[in-house]
């Protein structure tokens, strides 16, 4: 199976997207000139870099929900090539996987990708994210410096309002 032109320019134009400086900072890598610096440098050639030897920049929800929609588009041009192609049922299962269970690190961004990458959602699902919801605007009201809680009610948020429109009437 060949690329189809269309395919291949989707891909030649996110390539080029994903060089500018501006989306540096979606991935968070920002204050780099150059991503590529980054990305090949080794304790073999740079004997400074270590990991802790850059200041780790945030990575804004909003950011991952840019990211996930690029990265949906150049999925999708790719699978109209690939007929039998079950990468988005696969990762749409492993958002879902993530986004319902409890881990402060990965469950709001799960519930953010799977917010964006589903084409259908049950009212079931739907209800478990505002029972996380739920928990984070609890969480809150215990204590208002509560970072985690804060970065969850964002994220589910987010899934909702993506997911919202999936809904039967």
């Amino acid at each position: 199976l060949y690329p189809t032109e269309e395919t291949k320019q989707v891909l030649r134009l996110s390539l080029t997207e994903f060089s500018l400086p501006k989306f540096y900072l979606l991935f968070g890598i920002s204050k780099v000139k150059s991503a590529a610096v980054i990305a090949f440098r080794s304790s073999y050639r740079d004997r400074s870099f270590s990991p802790g030897s850059y200041e780790r920049e945030t990575f804004a929800l909003t950011s991952l929900e840019t990211v996930t929609e690029a990265l949906l588009e150049i999925m999708e041009a790719c699978m109209r090539d690939i007929p039998t192609c079950k990468w988005l049922d696969q990762w749409t299962e492993l958002a879902q996987k993530f986004a319902f269970q409890y881990n402060p690190s990965l469950q709001p961004r799960a519930l953010v990708v799977f917010g964006c990458i589903s084409k259908r959602v049950s009212h079931g699902q739907i209800k478990q994210i505002i029972r996380i919801l739920s928990k984070g605007l609890e969480s809150c009201l215990k204590g208002p410096d509560n970072y985690n809680s804060q970065v969850l009610i964002e994220a589910t948020v987010i899934a909702l309002t993506k997911l919202q429109p999936l809904l039967n009437k």
